[in-house]
């Protein structure tokens, strides 16, 4: 009997029948490999399969550096870890789709104080400074740091940190004068 290497090399050659000998001494090994990683012996025999699916449809990627078992097993390890991942995400949107009536209602209010906040802040805006105004923006609303507004504005780091700063205390100053919750950006 030839051993698997032997086998792979004759199916190769367009022995057809000499596949059903790799099959024959993988099949249960491998199926009990895949199910001690993901705890399901049909799911295990699926990854399985599929393990011997590839090695039929793509067999050059089987260099023969190592044992065809190796291989197998290698395959197979990086199928189960993917399913199990599949699968966690899977569990995870279901558990998140399921929200009762209260945290959706939550979820609206939340969303609808932050759209008031957002309004006032965008109102509030253009009463500031025009140096206050574009610090904050270019820091809060484009993400760049101090340096690269510092660039934009033709103007020293430490500027753009005494415009943010004297610019946040304006901002406070006008939605507390205005009534608006002022939150720290």
């Amino acid at each position: 009997m030839p051993n698997a290497e032997d086998a792979f090399r004759q199916f190769l050659e367009g022995d057809k029948n000499a596949f059903s000998v790799i099959i024959d001494e993988f099949h249960d090994p491998l199926i009990f490999f895949i199910n001690g990683y993901v705890k399901n012996p049909d799911t295990a025999e699926d990854i399985a399969a599929d393990c011997f699916a590839e090695l039929i449809a793509r067999p050059n990627r089987f260099s023969f550096r190592s044992t065809l078992k190796s291989y197998l097993f290698s395959m197979a390890h990086n199928k189960a870890v993917s399913h199990i991942r599949k699968h966690s995400r899977l569990t995870l949107l279901d558990d998140d789709s399921r929200l009762t009536a209260d945290d959706e209602y939550e979820a609206l209010e939340a969303q609808m104080i932050r759209d008031e906040r957002s309004r006032a802040l965008h109102e509030a805006l253009p009463k500031l400074n025009d140096n206050y105004r574009t610090a904050l923006h270019l820091v809060y609303f484009e993400k760049m740091s101090y340096a690269e507004a510092a660039a934009v504005m033709h103007k020293s780091a430490k500027q753009i940190d005494n415009f943010v700063a004297r610019g946040k205390a304006a901002l406070k100053k006008i939605l507390t004068e205005e009534g608006s919750v002022y939150e720290e950006p």
